[in-house]
């Protein structure tokens, strides 16, 4: 069968049936991708996602099985069906949206924004890479066929994934939020990620490039751009904030865009979240919305793993276990620093992906963390140790339980207590078993 067959015959299997890539979630009627991973061969789990309900399922490997599919890629097969449905449809503005942080709540908040002017398809939660980002455009087909927007949120792991990316999506508007240091150590060195990162700005179709305005390396790469340019930030041109502040249970910002402007956001969202806004807010503008901070009070944040401010018995508890970064410690802390507590205690572990560069981050991590009052170390992951280097824990440990009864110990009312590591640390067990302790101590 030819490759172009192989995607009218995926399509057409795929219309009415969900596309599945993990045996565990499986229902009745999917198609299961055996996906050949690092880790995990998807083709051991082939026999389990037919237990769970699906119909058909795509290898790489021949099968007597009736029901198996056997292609040369599966990865090409979804990204040249998810190129056809894209073409196919009546999508009028593609955005692309990249950063080493703040992607999804970008994403999130420019197609809350341009819902405002039409219908907008959506990538789903997180799915950005050369796996995710296609099959959410095949799942979300009938949501995307009949969009005006598409707001698309693109990631890398490796060298050439943007890129790759980028050419499946042709997207007129591409966003570049920041360029940091998360996943730096699956590159050879910042100037490579910084490429990886500006190369998102490498579409034909592009129209308007939006560029984060505080980052000098991104400005002089903003010079010698072939198309338009808007930036945002602190120190942006067409959106500077100015200043933010907390109320109860609200967050104040104030921003220059064209003259002062002042919106009121609903909860608490820490400064990075807000220059977040201002990418989108610039996305928006350049569509057509005439002023998105008359709409924006009516968002909210659609996550609680990301900075997610609630408070119990006296106490403040920042829950930020969606993902770490020497960046978003500094949001973070930036943002802190603008709460009222008395002490503030900080629960951490490693942050992962900066291979060689690990103990280097670690040791400007243990510089951050002496703004700290009491800090403590969940360390399954052992390189969280280096920070202990600049700071000295208050506890270190690897047991969820043992961590979170030296927590309910400790805190006292008035305190703030900060939680934040990568996700592969799975600190979200100390904090779950924290708040049972707190709830049995009622």
């Amino acid at each position: 069968m030819s490759p172009i067959d192989e995607v009218e015959e995926f399509l057409a299997l795929t219309a009415e049936r969900r596309i599945s890539i993990d045996s565990r979630t499986a229902s009745r009627g999917d198609v299961f991708l055996a996906i050949e991973g690092e880790r995990v061969d998807g083709n051991d789990y082939i026999q389990q996602a037919f237990e769970r309900g699906a119909d058909f399922a795509y290898s790489s490997k021949k099968s007597s099985d009736v029901r198996i599919r056997r292609v040369e890629s599966i990865e090409t097969l979804l990204c040249e069906s998810a190129r056809r449905l894209l073409a196919s449809s009546n999508v009028k503005k593609r955005i692309a949206i990249t950063g080493s942080n703040g992607k999804t709540t970008a994403k999130e908040i420019a197609a809350f924004l341009l819902a405002k002017l039409g219908r907008v398809f959506k990538t789903e939660g997180n799915l950005n890479t050369e796996i995710g980002l296609p099959l959410s455009l095949l799942n979300g087909r009938a949501e995307l066929e009949g969009a005006d927007f598409g707001v698309f949120e693109v990631g890398t792991n490796q060298k050439g994934d943007i890129r790759k990316l980028t050419k499946l999506l042709d997207p007129q508007l591409c966003v570049l939020l920041n360029v940091g240091t998360a996943h730096l150590g699956n590159f050879n060195s910042p100037d490579e990620l910084l490429e990886e990162k500006l190369s998102i700005f490498d579409s034909p179709s592009i129209d308007f490039a939006i560029m984060n305005g505080d980052d000098a390396r991104i400005k002089n790469f903003a010079r010698s751009f072939n198309g338009e340019v808007r930036f945002f930030g602190i120190n942006g041109r067409d959106f500077a904030l100015k200043n933010f502040s907390y109320d109860e249970k609200t967050t104040l910002a104030h921003f220059d865009s064209q003259g002062d402007r002042f919106v009121k956001l609903k909860g608490f969202w820490n400064i990075g979240q807000i220059i977040d806004f201002g990418a989108a807010y610039l996305v928006s503008r350049t569509c057509g919305l005439e002023e998105p901070a008359l709409v924006i009070s009516e968002f909210t944040l659609p996550y609680s793993d990301r900075f997610g401010v609630q408070r119990l018995k006296g106490i403040t508890l920042i829950c930020d276990l969606y993902n770490s970064s020497l960046e978003s410690w500094q949001s973070a802390i930036s943002s802190i620093d603008r709460l009222n507590c008395r002490r503030k205690i900080a629960v951490t572990g490693s942050i992962l992906e900066q291979g060689i560069h690990s103990g280097t981050t670690h040791l400007k991590l243990g510089h951050l963390l002496d703004y700290f009052d009491e800090v403590a170390f969940f360390n399954p992951d052992r390189e969280i140790e280096r920070a202990g280097e600049v700071i000295t824990p208050s506890i270190v440990t690897d047991d969820p339980s043992r961590l979170a009864l030296w927590l309910k110990n400790s805190v006292r009312g008035g305190d703030l207590v900060f939680f934040k590591a990568s996700r592969g640390v799975a600190l979200e067990r100390v904090f779950a078993r924290f708040l049972e302790l707190m709830k049995d101590a009622e």
